[in-house]
């Protein structure tokens, strides 16, 4: 059992750490040495290793690639090259963006382009190195590029970056800043375009620009000032590629800068880079006395420690790493970001993905960022008519389908958190009842659901996702007392079933005239109706109405036999451009979210060993402590939040109902420090290998007759016992 002396002595051990300046990775303190960026670097994980804080506004890593899929976040494990180190990343996302400011140090003559990736020469500014040279921990990277034996190290404050780049002694060291670089400029379906840009020299030492572009954000302005820790001895400006040697000003849409200087082995070139959305807020950013890069860095893992530190877990070795990576992963997004007001608000909120458990996660732990998301979701509702659907930086790109804001919205309200609760409502209703350009509500109230003749994409998906959000609102209206407002979203709550189809057992398409679409497969992808899936998986989409979708199953016998056959299905026609589909298990895909909730659905019917068995290889199959090691897109933290929940034993299939549904814990204890100041401890008696099953779960002593939590129980601290099982206990959650 994790006690509070346990604690006392962390805390200890962390304080002695930073006043030691220990750096390595073998002495960090739990729970920062169980964190491993490394990990969803490879596969389809599409997280990036560089330093960033907790929900930090910069995301200092390195760019291995500009192009393609796999390369979302800049940075892919397979590769053994480095294009530069830039300033802003996603973390897990399905599409690119970002990646400004690059700079590269390199040795020689000037260059203006990378070069190949696989044809590495003298030519580019690109550099070879080796994983084994890499340094990966929470706010920091380091890295030797093996072009020039350059050792690279990053780390990073809240909107100030820090590199630090030891050259070898020479008089040709250079530092390449290119303001063109962007991810996914190649793709002729998304291009990043540079709008402008501008860089300037203001002294020997400090240089300021912007770069204004269009990629997935429609406009993303990024201004930034630039100090070195030695005076530039030459510099010149390239734009169109057209270098102009002793040139100290450039502005254009392809901008290069080249800077010179003398270095020797023993005194490492440092550049402390400023960076705002506005130009307003850059100059002011400067501290009064600039910490120096070791400071920075410890700064930065003090402030990684503390978040991290909500959690403390008691399992082997491979599972604390696997936890708290993801733990660290939660914790990258969303990001702060300020306007011309200097007024805080979060971006990079990925709405359709978080509303399934990430921003539950938050609920638990962190209140104030609750309000704060709540705050920024009013302030976008007021300038875009309604509640945003994916924001980034500073602008709403409408990806993915329906409201999801309003999962969100209800399950704070709800859960007693955020204020604005009154103009909040209002804004749920204008929501759910003015079209926008992913959810068609008025074609939702004419026909009971979106038509596959209309115009419309993804038919079958938007019908479920816009029914789950008015299932949300609906119980937000029942809380606050509003009786027709409450029947109005009740009534379209159930539109989903408008679009199930008795014959099949699938949810299909429809037209407007009521005819099914023609030639039904539930194993092929066809992105008409469905949106990054097979019918098979948005088959037990309507978590809000749990005991409706079993009824159109034909009753608890046959809906644990269709949950069943969906994790024996064969693998189909998924077509090989629908990229999001991975982490099968049959026809269950963990890899994308659609299908996150449903393994704990076997809850509701009378058969929960099921749900215990099918999470714990759910766990095992796809998280491990390995560059690949997550099976799909990160996507913001949900990918990452599914794995804490189902680690500490439970999940919310429904977040705003407030209930969490039982499974059994990855963990053999855990200690959870509550937003409220309250601690709940978990414990799991006959805790092993192969103890995949519950025999019995007690809450502060009482056994829990029902496999299931409520928000106020877990908030209300405590002890959470779970016994465990080798084999199936069908008689876990009877009373004694």
């Amino acid at each position: 059992m994790i006690t509070r002396s346990y604690k006392t002595v962390l805390y200890a051990f962390v304080f002695g750490w930073l006043l030691a300046g220990s750096m390595h990775a073998q002495s960090l303190p739990a729970p920062l040495r169980y964190v491993d960026p490394m990990i969803g670097t490879g596969g389809h994980g599409h997280t990036y290793p560089g330093a960033s804080l907790p929900f930090g506004f910069i995301q200092l890593s390195p760019d291995t690639d500009d192009r393609d899929w796999d390369w979302s976040s800049g940075y892919h494990y397979s590769d053994s090259s480095i294009m530069g180190f830039s300033h802003t990343h996603l973390s897990g996302t399905g599409i690119s963006d970002m990646a400004d400011i690059l700079i590269m140090p390199y040795i020689g003559h000037t260059r203006l382009h990378p070069g190949s990736k696989n044809a590495l020469g003298d030519d580019g500014y690109r550099s070879a190195f080796s994983h084994g040279t890499e340094v990966a921990e929470p706010g920091y990277y380091a890295v030797t590029l093996d072009k020039h034996n350059i050792r690279a190290e990053l780390t990073t404050a809240e909107q100030l970056a820090h590199h630090r780049y030891t050259f070898p002694t020479t008089d040709s060291a250079r530092l390449i800043i290119d303001l063109q670089h962007g991810l996914d400029r190649h793709r002729s379906w998304l291009t990043e375009r540079v709008l402008d840009a501008e860089i300037r020299l203001v002294d020997s030492v400090t240089l300021r620009g912007y770069r204004i572009s269009s990629g997935w954000a429609h406009v993303q302005q990024v201004y930034f000032e630039l100090r070195l820790s030695q005076p530039v001895q030459a510099m010149g400006i390239a734009t169109d590629d057209v270098y102009r040697d002793g040139s100290t000003f450039g502005r254009g849409r392809n901008l290069k800068t080249v800077l010179s200087f003398s270095t020797r082995e023993d005194i490492p070139l440092e550049i402390q880079v400023a960076i705002s959305a506005v130009p307003e807020s850059v100059r002011p950013l400067w501290p009064a006395a600039s910490p120096g890069f070791d400071e920075l860095r410890q700064q930065a893992a003090a402030q990684w420690q503390q978040a991290l530190s909500v959690v403390e877990i008691e399992a082997p070795d491979s599972i604390r790493t696997i936890f708290y990576t993801a733990l660290y992963h939660s914790l990258l997004t969303p990001n702060r970001i300020w306007d011309e007001q200097g007024q805080l608000s979060y971006t990079t909120l990925s709405q359709w993905d978080v509303y399934r458990a990430a921003f539950s996660l938050h609920t638990l732990f962190r209140p104030e960022l609750t309000d704060a998301l709540l705050r920024t979701l009013w302030r976008d509702y007021r300038k875009n008519g309604y509640l945003t659907v994916w924001k980034l930086w500073q602008d709403e790109v409408n990806c993915m389908i329906g409201t999801p804001s309003v999962p969100i919205v209800a399950e704070a309200l709800l859960k007693g958190q955020g204020s604005l609760a009154d103009s909040l409502y209002e804004a749920v209703y204008t929501s759910l009842t003015t079209d926008n350009p992913v959810a068609p509500w008025s074609m939702f109230d004419r026909y009971g659901y979106i038509p596959n003749d209309q115009g419309e994409r993804f038919t079958v998906s938007k019908t479920l996702e816009m029914s789950y959000a008015n299932g949300c609102a609906a119980l937000l209206a029942r809380a606050r007392g509003d009786a027709a407002r409450y029947a109005f979203y009740s009534r379209r709550a159930g539109y989903y079933a408008n679009l199930f189809d008795p014959a099949s057992g699938f949810f299909r398409g429809k037209n407007s005239g009521g005819a099914w679409v023609s030639g039904f497969d539930p194993t092929v992808t066809d992105e008409k109706d469905f949106v990054e899936a097979t019918p098979w998986q948005y088959l037990f989409h309507a978590q809000h109405d749990v005991p409706g979708m079993v009824a159109l199953q034909g009753g608890p016998d046959a809906f644990g036999k269709k949950l069943d056959a969906l994790f024996s299905a064969g693998s189909g026609k998924i077509d090989a451009h629908i990229l999001d589909i991975t982490g099968l298990i049959g026809q269950y895909a963990h890899g994308n979210e659609p299908s996150h909730h449903v393994a704990f659905l076997y809850n509701y019917i009378g058969q929960a060993w099921k749900t215990q068995a099918r999470v714990q290889d759910i766990c095992r199959r796809f998280y491990t402590a390995q560059p690949d090691g997550l099976c799909g897109n990160e996507d913001c933290g949900q990918m990452s939040a599914w794995y804490i929940f189902a680690s500490l034993g439970f999940y919310p299939v429904h977040p705003a109902s407030g209930l969490y549904d039982i499974c059994t814990p990855m963990v053999e204890a855990a200690l959870l420090k509550l937003g409220n100041g309250k601690t709940l401890d978990i414990r799991c008696r006959n805790y092993g290998p192969g103890k995949s099953y519950l025999a019995a779960v007690y809450l502060n002593g009482k056994r829990l007759t029902y496999p299931r939590l409520r928000h106020d129980e877990i908030m209300a601290g405590g002890e959470l016992v779970f016994e465990m099982s080798a084999s199936p206990v069908e008689s876990a959650f009877e009373s004694e």
